[in-house]
């Protein structure tokens, strides 16, 4: 199944706002699942200081579901760790899915300040891999 399909397809389940959603034609067989949000009964006001917070934390966060690695090849280096200074394009690291290895980039610059996952976590689409500082 190409990347553009499944991308696709994450885009549908988000947009019909589905929790699940199973395919299986002559191109493959994928399940898709989200956890939806319930929609607010109330509005909050962010504080000054609750605003600074949300503010402060920047994410990379993982483009689709799949599995993350930190480097391109076991006995490589990471691409990235906490303190290293990342530019927007810049490659963090590697999810594999669907048997295809794919770039995750950054698309905001500064400073790793946490790894959030660790190397051959399954991770979630929109996923926070890595917190940013400055």
């Amino acid at each position: 199944m190409e990347l553009d399909r499944v991308k696709a397809l994450i885009k549908m389940l988000q947009d019909a706002n589905l929790s699940h959603l199973e395919i299986d034609d002559k191109q493959g067989h994928i399940i898709l699942k989200q956890k939806l949000s319930e929609p607010a009964t109330q509005t909050v006001v962010p504080t000054v200081s609750q605003q600074a917070e949300v503010e402060a934390e920047r994410t990379i966060n993982a483009p689709f579901v799949g599995t993350f690695y930190v480097s391109e090849q076991p006995d490589k280096a990471p691409m990235i760790k906490a303190g290293d200074t990342v530019a927007v394009g810049q490659s963090v690291g590697i999810i594999e899915a669907m048997k295809m290895m794919n770039e995750v980039k950054s698309e905001v610059e500064g400073t790793i300040d946490k790894v959030l996952v660790s190397n051959g976590e399954t991770v979630e689409f929109d996923q926070p891999l890595f917190t940013l500082k400055d």
